[in-house]
């Protein structure tokens, strides 16, 4: 058994490595963009927002939260703050887990 099985400081690193590489695509550069105006929008108007929150406006606005694909994980990454709350999201696709609730910083 390798000692970097279970390594919570790799395991954070390697995630924000992968979720920057993801987000610089430049096919889902400006959606990312999308993404972060249409999530602060709905935290001014609301407080809070979640990815469930911030697909459904994008989807009206005619643009696909889902195109993010990995990238949707730099969504919140600057500029917000989890607030503790969890909730369970409705879009078919996420098959109903647990997402979180996040305010602007």
């Amino acid at each position: 058994m390798s000692s970097t099985l279970f390594d919570s400081v790799e395991a954070q690193r390697l995630k924000t490595i992968g979720i920057n590489l993801a987000a610089s695509k430049a096919e889902r550069e400006q959606l990312l963009i999308i993404a972060r105006l249409t999530a602060k929008e709905i935290c001014l108007a609301r407080g809070t927002a979640t990815s469930d929150d911030v697909a459904r406006v994008m989807m009206l606005g005619g643009h696909d939260y889902a195109s993010l694909g990995n990238a949707s994980g730099a969504v919140f990454q600057s500029g917000f703050k989890w607030t503790g709350q969890v909730t369970t999201s409705v879009r078919v696709s996420t098959h109903g887990r647990i997402i979180r609730v996040w305010s602007m910083q």
